[in-house]
């Protein structure tokens, strides 16, 4: 199965990116405060660049420190549920039947806190972003994304939205035979 492999590698192809990781770190002034914009440091050559990433990409559903003072985004990302590929899938819309392939979602949720969202719409912007990361580039070994299903999360912390991307990929199940190192 290797999650754990895929969880790293999706940890650090996210936080490789320059777009996604200012979007999360930089909280607007105002409506005109881009978080894009060129004359803002870029994240990736800051000295404190693992602390402040260690914050906003999470590889777990862990929210209990999102409080209402910290004005604050971020991506949790963790495994979902794993079904064999047999019988039809509803999202390729095709019958299959390999029992040495498996379907996994990958459940990614984003939260932003309501008055950064209110003044840019944060939430959709970083959605968007990580919808293009996942859907246009491929994770090297984790495989090609599709999206299972969206909505809003219920139940977020005090002062903050959230939206839950969940993606399927195909992987294949590992021989049953371990290889001697």
């Amino acid at each position: 199965m290797k999650l754990k492999e895929s969880l790293e590698k999706l940890f650090i192809d996210l936080s490789k990116d320059e777009e996604l990781l200012r979007l999360l770190h930089y909280v607007p002034k105002d409506a005109l405060d881009d978080p894009l914009d060129k004359s803002k440091t870029d994240i990736t050559s800051l000295k404190d660049k693992h602390k402040i990433i260690s914050k906003v990409l999470m590889p777990s559903d862990k929210t209990y420190d999102l409080v209402l003072d910290s004005k604050m985004s971020r991506i949790c990302f963790y495994t979902g549920s794993r079904k064999p590929q047999t019988g039809y899938n509803n999202a390729t819309r095709r019958l299959q039947d390999n029992p040495y392939a498996s379907d996994q979602i990958y459940n990614f949720d984003v939260y932003v806190h309501v008055d950064i969202d209110i003044v840019d719409f944060r939430m959709t912007w970083i959605c968007d972003r990580l919808d293009e990361l996942l859907l246009l580039n491929s994770i090297t070994d984790v495989g090609d994304f599709i999206l299972a299903f969206s909505s809003p999360i219920n139940n977020t912390p005090k002062g903050f939205i959230g939206y839950k991307l969940a993606y399927t990929t195909t992987s294949l199940q590992e021989s049953s035979k371990r290889v001697q190192k």
